[in-house]
């Protein structure tokens, strides 16, 4: 049977999510190491067979669900190996259209990267920064239901812990589990612990000016595994260092404390959407889906870090142009970048229905030219529209923008109405009944 090391990787991805570990000793552990293990001999076979697979059917292209993870890598390995071009699939970020990345699994950064450079410069229009605009402003609203997962549904808005900080710097951590191993999302810190050590030295943060929260996802169990790693590695540096820190299951309002802040500091997390479109400071110290969209202050690296200057809180030209481009990187994450957005339609984060009139040519295209183009490809001549826009948010007024936001939504024709078959169902009516996110 022949053996593939890239497929190899992705018994270890699988084992990385599956036991939700977090730092350097966690992926040398034996309980990390048994798991991948379990994970191999099938990952194994499933290369093996799909290289039989594509080479009896003489297969010229192969698109497949996510990529990632330990079978869905193993098909990719055998189309790569195999030397033809191959496309995964996986559900976008706010739920509508489909998020298609040539030759690359679903965490690749190659493809959005070039797109977010691409359109970072060039301004909205006043309809394009309003379909942008509402996804946010439904979750500042808590009415984001189209995505996957919704955490801290009953949040409660706090004031910041230290009310007589000079400065005020939000740590959001992520949960390295979900991208550990992929060549684009590699940290060129040690530790994530390591960068925040770095970034009190660089800028002689003080205990007081600092104040980390604690993902809200790690207080839930997803499948069978909690987060309990991840709180504990954060949670004892926060205690070695003398930093405030919120737990995971506390309701504390984390937009509350972006509001409250003067910057945040990210490694890849959604947070830095809503805090790049206060127009706050977003440091990140790791690779993202927006490292390409302007909006962020780099200190991915010692030697980034060194570059970099806290913004201060007068400085309201520079917190205006974060937010611009913010909303930019919005429009292209869920209008751009995404594909067939008009005719995937999201009705709930499970449920979907289907327009007619989508060109299928354009996923041919995508196979023969190992490139994504963009699904709207519109743009304005200059920033009314976005001004407009953005005025509204610097007054906060998320139920008006998402209203308008909804009202210049245009979808094509009618719903195609396409039925389950009768032996996943059940499935359906099961899978709705779990939480958002454990589905």
């Amino acid at each position: 049977m022949p053996f593939s090391e890239d497929a190899h990787h992705g018994a270890l991805s699988s084992a990385s999510t599956l036991g939700r570990f977090e730092s350097k000793a966690d992926f040398q552990s034996p309980e990390f190491h048994a798991i991948a293990r379990s994970l191999e001999d099938g990952t194994q076979k499933a290369y093996s067979a799909a290289l039989r697979w594509i080479e009896r059917e003489r297969l010229e292209a192969v698109c497949l669900f996510n990529g990632r993870m330990d079978a869905t890598r193993a098909v990719l390995e055998a189309a790569r190996s195999a030397g033809i071009p191959f496309v995964s699939l996986e559900r976008t970020w706010f739920g509508d259209g489909l998020q298609l990345l040539p030759n690359e699994n679903c965490l690749g950064l190659r493809t959005l990267g070039k797109m977010m450079a691409q359109w970072r410069d060039r301004p909205l229009t006043r309809n394009q920064a309003l379909r942008a605009v509402r996804h946010v402003a439904a979750r500042f609203l808590r009415r984001n239901d189209k995505e996957w997962r919704a955490y801290n549904v009953a949040a409660r808005t706090v004031e910041w812990p230290q009310a007589e900080s000079a400065r005020r710097i939000l740590l959001v951590p992520g949960s390295y589990n979900e991208f550990w191993g992929h060549p684009d999302w590699v940290s060129k810190w040690s530790e994530q612990t390591a960068a925040y050590d770095a970034l009190i030295d660089r800028f002689d943060l003080q205990p007081s000016e600092l104040v980390l929260r604690c993902h809200p996802n790690w207080g839930e169990r997803i499948g069978t595994a909690d987060g309990s790693k991840a709180e504990r590695y954060y949670t004892d540096w926060a205690n070695r260092r003398g930093v405030h820190c919120i737990a995971s299951t506390d309701t504390a309002s984390t937009l509350g404390l972006i509001e409250r802040s003067d910057a945040i500091v990210v490694a890849g997390g959604s947070a830095a959407l809503e805090a790049g479109m206060l127009g706050k400071q977003v440091i990140a110290m790791g690779p993202s889906i927006y490292q390409q969209a302007g909006f962020q202050s780099d200190a991915m690296s010692p030697a980034a870090l060194q570059a970099m200057s806290l913004l201060p809180a007068s400085n309201f030209s520079e917190r205006a142009h974060i937010a611009r481009l913010t909303l930019r990187f919005a429009y292209t994450m869920i209008y751009r970048a995404p594909q067939y957005v008009d005719y995937v339609r999201s009705i709930t984060a499970t449920r979907y229905e289907y327009r007619e009139g989508a060109d299928a040519g354009r996923l041919v295209d995508t196979f023969r030219r190992g490139a994504l183009s963009a699904d709207d490809a519109t743009h304005a001549d200059n920033e009314s529209g976005e001004d407009e826009v953005l005025a509204m948010v610097s007054r906060r007024e998320w139920e008006e923008l998402n209203a308008l936001g909804d009202g210049v939504e245009q979808l094509p024709a009618v719903p195609r109405l396409v039925h389950r078959r009768w032996m996943f169902r059940p499935i359906d009516i099961i899978r709705d009944a779990f939480p958002r996110g454990d589905r």
